[in-house]
């Protein structure tokens, strides 16, 4: 079953760069504090990972290379938005985009040796494994901060209108032969609002939009005069509602086959199963920031855990503060990513890649944002 769909679902969408939401890596959170001052912060910021195949190969279709031996993940979360902040409340506007690809290496084998028009036949058979995840919204938080000695937490309600949805699941058993041909028998399962495996079009017979509500926890502990610890969780809780979604569920199969034009032996994949609509409901991976910070005069020693697209990422590194200013340098310790962030009164920006060569770099983070107060 020679699937070119696989190409466009698997890799191609993954790495659409947009933006996302306000800095999850932030070691020193600003509030609002007591007066009638307004804060206004524009913000966008973009996080994507990938242990599949470097990023800039699989956005440009141009595959250099085998994908990893231990493929499994990839992801890219992203936000645009407004907030602005009075007192202890803060109002935020925003448009996501979230991305997550779910496969295992003999996926991602199978679909490089088809990509660069290679047989099948580094092993006897490939377990098909893969799980998509997109959905993209335009929503709005309202939080709220309270302020203790040592402490202060915040809680942010987000509602969603969900634009565009997918949920998209197959698992099967792909053969190859000499002859490139590919043959096997795959278990579709689909919930989307467009743009699914068997590009089955909408004539108005199902809905694409629904709607989400999220809660978000920052919590920021002064533990000592050298010694703070920030929890940054958001997505603690997400549930969001499709109703009469498109939805096909079957299995497709090359059991049949027909003589070509020059005498050859061709397979024709064939679908069996339903397409209907279905309601769905679906939630968010939690996207938690934990950093412990010890000020020493001008310098402070950092240590982060970050979870991000159910992966787990590891930081050791330093801040330095300046008069109007703050520098801040983390190294992922696993994947070997640095990261750099600068900050001051009106501006921050964050970039972080794990290789300077961008043919090679499987990491990569970008944040801006600006602050005005008046």
């Amino acid at each position: 079953m020679k699937n070119h769909r696989l190409q466009f679902i698997l890799f191609s969408l993954l790495f659409n760069i947009s933006f996302y939401a306000q800095s999850a890596t932030d070691t020193k959170r600003t509030y609002p504090n007591q007066s009638n001052a307004v804060k206004v912060t524009p913000y966008i910021n973009s996080d994507s990972y990938s242990n599949i195949l470097p990023i800039k190969q699989l956005i440009e279709d141009d595959w250099k290379q085998a994908p990893a031996t231990e493929s499994s993940i990839g992801f890219t979360q992203n936000e645009v938005g407004l907030s602005t902040q009075w007192q202890n409340f803060s109002f935020n506007i925003a448009h996501r985009l979230d991305y997550f690809v779910f496969t295992n290496s003999d996926t991602a084998q199978a679909f490089y040796l088809e990509r660069t028009d290679q047989p099948l036949t580094t092993k006897s058979s490939y377990q098909a494994d893969l799980k998509l995840h997109h959905q993209r919204s335009n929503g709005m938080r309202l939080g709220y901060q309270w302020q203790f000695q040592q402490l202060t937490t915040a809680i942010n309600l987000g509602y969603w209108q969900v634009t565009a949805s997918r949920e998209s699941s197959i698992t099967g058993e792909v053969f190859g032969d000499a002859q490139n041909n590919i043959t096997g028998i795959a278990d579709v399962q689909e919930f989307y609002s467009d743009k699914n495996f068997l590009k089955r079009g909408n004539s108005g017979s199902w809905d694409i939009d629904g709607y989400g509500v999220t809660v978000d926890l920052a919590m920021t502990w002064q533990a000592s005069e050298n010694v703070a610890v920030h929890l940054d969780i958001k997505d603690l809780y997400s549930q969001f509602k499709m109703k009469n979604l498109g939805y096909s569920q079957g299995r497709v199969d090359t059991e049949g086959t027909f003589i070509n034009s020059v005498g050859g032996k061709s397979y024709l994949p064939l679908y069996r199963g339903k397409e209907t609509t279905s309601n769905y409901d679906f939630d968010l991976p939690e996207q938690v920031n934990l950093l412990a910070q010890y000020q020493s005069d001008d310098i402070a020693y950092l240590a982060r855990f970050k979870r991000q697209g159910e992966v787990n990422f590891y930081y050791a590194g330093i801040a330095f503060d300046f008069e109007h200013s703050n520098l801040k340098l983390l190294l992922d310790l696993e994947h070997f990513s640095p990261e750099l962030e600068y900050s001051n009164s009106w501006f921050a920006v964050r970039f972080a890649i794990d290789d300077i060569d961008i043919e090679k770099a499987m990491q990569f983070s970008l944040g801006l944002s600006g602050q005005y107060i008046f």
